[in-house]
């Protein structure tokens, strides 16, 4: 059944012909050439055709023409072999001159529009014998806008922890997870998505709010970050000093006041003067804490703009943004106790006595560093200890005192779990990632995986198996972790050539805004259009 619409209403009845795909070579040097052209879904009634190159994916709905252009005097048929269905011919003994150009369908105000099929569909142009000339094809990917909402993180599957899932190569990566390389690189290398009703800050806030923490050493107060299930957070030294334990206490619901929040002891584990940092421990941690994952200090640029989250003058939790004004490596400076040395960046964050210890992060949520001190004598002049130097305190086996002298710690100070040592942040192609196994359809086989790629032990991004052989169709990319993805990478056949399609929903909504073309399988869309 022929199912491009515009078929009876521009050429009456149509000719359906039961032909198996032509498989003669085309010509050198053809007579005619082919041009599919697709009208932007959301364009105006004049907006401008997009040519398609051979192979791009069209979605259902889309609605699309056929340019044929003659190179020297022809008389030509236009057969049309859908993905579904069976062929027809979208015009007969079409005459053309040398250099004309025709339009299928004529009239410039209807378009053919793809109301089925799934896989590759050809136009070719014949000549009277039936001898192809030239083809184009494109590829139909089965998409309903509706199903990029479909997301859910309620009881429709129990998350058990799968853990440790290696997303590198496809190769080395599980044959349910192998093409993840692509997404994980997409989580870092995309553009965030735009049109979003919430801010920047917004969504920060939610994703890392509950992963700072409130932290209280006697009648002084800082803030600090917690960087692994096990509870250990990053502060500074000064917050911490002359204490061997504190209290530390989560931002509480709303209605709650942090007087009558729980308060949970912490251990001073390891501190370094020098560099103003200090790490503590809570004795009994509460499960699936919210972690604050580490940034990349070499990512770092003067311009960017950065968040902060404290307690400035005990108005707790309090959120403040800016931008870095410089990166200082090795900057030294006096607080009237000790003197410091570390590599800092330089801000515009508006920060106050109470942010002391509490992260500065990047548009990610990611931590590149710890709020630490400002310039009393300038205004607006702050600064925080960068995160190379976090990553550096972590990996002490000792403290460092004023003066830069080592004291290592006891065997028993040092020896921790396997499974509570902290690793650093993880690269993107060569990770072990949290994962979730989801049973959506309750048949007893996993249908679903979620994976933690920013490392707060929140699913960022879905794998599905729709068809049941174990392996992932499409991955659903939620980065704001909200459960409304803002894209679906519907995976396309290396072996064929068929490049990887993006179906971007920049504002949530449910519906395809735009459709990007991943060819060489980078995780990037190479080409994005609307739709």
């Amino acid at each position: 059944m022929v199912r491009l619409r515009a078929f009876v209403a521009l050429l009456g009845a149509a000719v359906v012909v039961a032909l198996a795909p032509v498989s003669i070579p085309a010509k050198a040097d053809p007579a005619v050439q082919l041009q599919v052209v697709i009208q932007p879904r959301n364009g105006s009634s004049d907006a401008q055709p997009i040519a398609l190159d051979p192979g791009d994916p069209l979605t259902l709905g889309s609605q699309i023409a056929l340019i044929v252009k003659a190179t020297a005097d022809t008389t030509v048929n236009i057969r049309y072999l859908p993905s579904d269905g069976k062929p027809a011919m979208l015009a007969e003994n079409l005459a053309l001159k040398a250099g004309e150009t025709r339009r299928l369908p004529q009239d410039p105000g209807n378009w053919y529009q793809i109301s089925s099929g799934n896989g590759e569909e050809h136009m070719i142009a014949e000549d009277a014998s039936g001898t192809q000339l030239v083809a184009v094809a494109y590829r139909i990917v089965q998409s309903a806008p509706a199903q990029i909402g479909n997301l859910t993180l309620g009881n429709s599957g129990q998350a058990s922890s799968a853990g440790g899932v290696e997303l590198g190569q496809y190769t080395q990566a599980p044959d349910a997870l192998a093409k993840s390389e692509a997404v994980s690189k997409a989580m870092e290398q995309a553009p965030a998505p735009s049109g979003n009703s919430r801010s920047v800050g917004s969504d920060v806030f939610k994703k890392v709010a509950q992963g700072v923490v409130l932290v209280v050493n006697g009648d002084f107060i800082g803030a600090g970050a917690v960087l692994d299930q096990s509870g250990l957070i990053i502060t500074n030294h000064h917050v911490v000093a002359g204490a061997d334990a504190v209290s530390v206490i989560f931002m509480p619901p709303p209605g709650v006041d942090v007087e009558s929040a729980k308060a949970y002891d912490a251990s001073v584990e390891r501190i370094d003067v020098v560099a103003d940092l200090a790490l503590i421990r809570i004795k009994n941690p509460p499960a699936n804490m919210t972690l604050v994952s580490l940034g990349d200090p070499s990512s770092v640029e003067v311009g960017e703009e950065v968040n902060a989250i404290g307690h400035p003058h005990g108005e707790y939790w309090s959120y403040t943004r800016g931008y870095v004004s410089q990166i200082r490596p090795r900057y030294g400076w006096y607080d009237s106790h000790y003197d410091h040395t570390a590599d800092v960046i330089q801000t515009q964050t508006p920060i106050n006595p109470g942010n002391s210890g509490g992260p500065l992060l990047d548009d990610e949520g990611r931590l590149i560093g710890i709020n630490s001190f400002v310039d009393s004598n300038a205004q607006g002049l702050n600064y925080a200890v960068s995160v190379d130097e976090v990553t550096r305190v972590m990996k002490m086996t000792g403290d460092r005192l004023a003066d830069g002298s080592m004291i290592e710690a006891s065997a028993d100070t040092t020896a921790q779990p396997e499974s509570t040592k902290v690793q650093s942040a993880p690269s993107t192609t060569n990770a072990n990632y949290q994962t979730w196994t989801y049973d959506d359809n309750g048949d007893g086989k996993p249908d679903r995986w979620g994976v933690d790629l920013d490392k707060d032990s929140k699913p960022d991004l879905f794998l599905v198996d729709q068809d049941g052989d174990g392996k992932a169709d499409y991955g659903l990319v939620d980065r704001n972790e909200d459960g409304k993805p803002e894209a679906r990478i519907i995976y396309g056949d290396k072996a064929k050539a068929e490049c990887d399609v993006w179906e971007i929903d920049e504002n949530e909504d449910g519906k395809t805004d735009a459709i990007g073309m991943d060819y060489d399988y980078d995780g990037k869309p190479d080409v994005v259009r609307p739709e």
